[in-house]
Order: structure tokens, then C-alpha cells, then sequence
């Protein structure tokens, strides 16, 4: 099983990187967490190398790499894909502290984020959540 997962890791990583530019590829979730049965879908979190200014264009990213990843690997209804950067801060947070990094280019972009988030979480959200 974990072969297969390993296999199915490689392909989610490599149809993403068919379809957009991106800086960075985390897996967060039941799965990340080790805690998912066999029905569990796969989360993905993604930092696009681009900024999108059409918040249209923007919104519609992750969905359509989420539908690349279902027709391509034939995984429907058992993936979904976010923009991390256009996530809730809570969700940015979340991610960060349990997801596993599949991909890391290794740039500025993507710590910046990473540093971003754990500011605003540490601001706005960790004193009342404690």
C-alpha cells in the first residue's frame, strides 16, 4: 500500500507540474496526518509560481488542476486542490503544521509565504485560540 501511495504521490506531483508553474506542493489532511482509510481523498495545497491578477482566473487555478489530476489519473471525487496563498488563514496555518512538503523549488516566494502565515496567525489568531 505504501508503494502505491508513493506511486500515486509521484503522479499527483507530476500532472501538477504539466499543468501550472508552481513553487511549492504540500499534502495536509488524513493523509498527510497518516490517519486516512481507504476511502480518504488526497489534499493538496499549492503555491503558484504566478500571481494571477484576474481574481477570476485566480479562483478557477486549483479547480481546474483539480480536474487535470481526475482526469488524468482517474481519481474523481477523491482529490481536491487549493491555492494556499487564497486560503483562510486558519486553513494556512493548519497546513503548514501538519502537511507534508511533496515539493519545494526552493525560493523566496515560497518561505516569505510560510513566514507570512505564521505572522498573521501569531497576530490575529493565537492569542484567543489559546
Amino acid at each position: 500500500m505504501a508503494n502505491d501511495n508513493n506511486t500515486l504521490a509521484e503522479n499527483i506531483t507530476r500532472v501538477i507540474h504539466a499543468h501550472a508553474p508552481v513553487d511549492a506542493i504540500y499534502l495536509y489532511g488524513s493523509r498527510a496526518k497518516q490517519t486516512a482509510h481507504a476511502h480518504s481523498d488526497w489534499d493538496i495545497a499549492v503555491v503558484f509560481s504566478q500571481f494571477e491578477p484576474d481574481v477570476n482566473a485566480r479562483l478557477l487555478r486549483p479547480q481546474m488542476l483539480e480536474a487535470a489530476l481526475e482526469r488524468e489519473l482517474k481519481l474523481y471525487n477523491q482529490v481536491s486542490v487549493i491555492d494556499l496563498e487564497a486560503a483562510p488563514v486558519l486553513l494556512q496555518y493548519s497546513i503548514l503544521m501538519s502537511a507534508v512538503k511533496w515539493f519545494d523549488r526552493n525560493v523566496p516566494h515560497v518561505k516569505r509565504l510560510e513566514q507570512s502565515i505564521l505572522s498573521k496567525w501569531e497576530k490575529d489568531y493565537e492569542r484567543y485560540c489559546l
